[in-house]
């Protein structure tokens, strides 16, 4: 008689043993795995809040500052008093030889010693 070894894994969430009945199986159930994944993404939107909060204020202070126009110029002492953090940005980029620090949609370059050009990309 051949006797079958059942190999058992252990839940990530709850930590309980089971036989998967699959080779891929990690969780004990699907309602373990959803649970375990919105904790892990629960937790990744938090470490990430304080950050998005400052870019999402600097992309309405960029949105405020343009109104309807596509581009304007403003003083870093203008930009400043509108609350804009020079700090956090989401990416730059390069267009014609000209740095552009963006936060999402909008972007600006300093085009002198004291103001910024502010422009609104993918328009």
């Amino acid at each position: 008689m051949k006797e079958e070894i059942m190999k058992t894994a252990i839940d990530p969430l709850t930590g309980e043993e089971f036989v998967p009945k699959r080779s891929n199986q990690k969780f004990a159930s699907r309602k373990n795995q959803i649970r375990y994944n919105n904790l892990k993404a629960a937790e990744e939107r938090q470490a990430k809040a304080k950050t998005r909060k400052i870019l999402d204020s600097n992309r309405k202070v960029l949105q405020w500052v343009t109104g309807p126009n596509d581009e304007v110029e403003r003083s870093m002492d203008f930009l400043k008093g509108a609350g804009l953090n020079f700090q956090y940005f989401t990416h730059k980029i390069k267009i014609q030889g000209v740095t552009w620090t963006c936060i999402d949609d909008y972007a600006f370059a300093l085009i002198n010693k004291n103001t910024f050009k502010i422009i609104k990309l993918n328009q």
